[in-house]
């Protein structure tokens, strides 16, 4: 057994996880643990300038360092200042949840007493306490990765799902959004997007989805980025199908309180899956048969949520042109949707 860190009172603790918003939100469990188990200490977290927006209001967390991480690569001044914004907070314990080498680098010219980060990397020098697991193999859900780092800590409570925790001024902007986009009560939000972060499901297949529901009685609105929205209203033209969307009209948090306001949502394997899951929404995500991609290891967190994968062997497409995902009929999806619709009462978590 690893010898635990010696931590006193008012001692600084700073989480790492500087990716995407999907990783940050699955890290957050081991966030609020830490927090849990040594309530007498600082607990800040240093995340991209992206996805920080999602650990706001949270009382568990003392501070938020925020990375632009293309500037960390270009830009000297940058990365002079915030190294000297990490010097200032003297923090004793740095978790490294995400390895990247140039952040890292900062934790080891702060000289922080203890970095704690995984072995077997180029960048593993800049860490004086390693964690020995490989994430390569997918054995197990990412948040399980993550609290792997829990042997170097302490005993005590466990947080075992993702929380994001709204303003009421936020959830208010949400509902007047989607007043003004003419949505009613238990509607189901569609995200078509991905970012980027995995294989998608053709945006074809979610209007002709859409189209489905909204032919069952359901009440829908599309969500994503701006740019999303253009693509999205290309695809409704080609198909004579409008539809109702919000596209380009929430900010993250805003995002958060529309996904939480929903019944159910239905999106790629990305970070506003488990956005909606944090903000306590049942979800449906699709998911590729990549074992890269596999529900076991970044599937939502939830337990009322639904997966659905291609059916049949793994996927062996091109990496980000994957056409198993086009396999996977909307009329499938519409029965999962359905089924959480006529479930009325959420189940609590545990």
């Amino acid at each position: 057994m690893s010898k635990l860190l010696d931590l006193d009172k008012d001692d600084g603790i700073l989480i790492s996880r500087t990716d995407r918003l999907g990783d940050l939100v699955l890290a957050l469990p081991f966030v609020e643990t830490i927090k849990e188990r040594y309530p007498e200490c600082r607990v800040d977290v240093i995340s991209s300038l992206y996805a920080s927006p999602i650990l706001e209001n949270n009382r568990r967390i003392n501070k938020i360092l925020r990375v632009q991480n293309d500037q960390l690569l270009v830009n000297k001044l940058y990365k002079k200042n915030l190294l000297q914004s990490i010097c200032r907070e003297k923090y004793k314990v740095v978790i490294v949840l995400y390895p990247e080498r140039q952040i890292s680098r900062l934790f080891y010219k702060a000289e922080i007493p203890y970095r704690i980060g995984t072995a077997g990397r180029f960048h593993s020098v800049f860490f004086n306490t390693h964690l020995m697991h490989s994430r390569k193999k997918n054995l197990k859900h990412e948040f399980e990765y993550n609290f792997d780092f829990l042997k170097f800590f302490r005993r005590g409570k466990t947080i075992r799902f993702p929380n994001v925790y709204l303003r009421e001024k936020e959830l208010k902007n949400a509902r007047r959004i989607l007043n003004d986009a003419g949505v009613k009560e238990d509607f189901v939000v569609i995200h078509p997007g991905s970012g980027g972060s995995a294989e998608r499901w053709p945006v074809e297949n979610f209007i002709r989805l859409y189209k489905l529901l909204e032919k069952e009685g359901v009440d829908l609105v599309v969500s994503g980025s701006e740019q999303e929205g253009a693509g999205i209203e290309a695809v409704c033209g080609q198909l004579n199908m409008p539809i109702r969307k919000i596209t380009g009209e929430t900010d993250l948090r805003t995002l958060a309180a529309v996904l939480s306001l929903a019944h159910v949502v239905v999106a790629n394997s990305t970070g506003p899956l488990h956005l909606a899951v944090a903000a306590g929404t049942a979800a449906v995500g699709l998911y590729p048969s990549r074992k890269a991609m596999s529900p076991l290891r970044w599937g939502p967190l939830g337990n009322s949520d639904k997966v659905i994968q291609p059916v049949g062997v793994e996927c062996e497409c091109p990496p980000r042109r994957c056409i198993c995902m086009e396999t996977i009929k909307p009329e499938r999806v519409m029965t999962e949707v359905l089924d959480l619709l006529n479930k009325t009462d959420r189940k609590l978590r545990l």
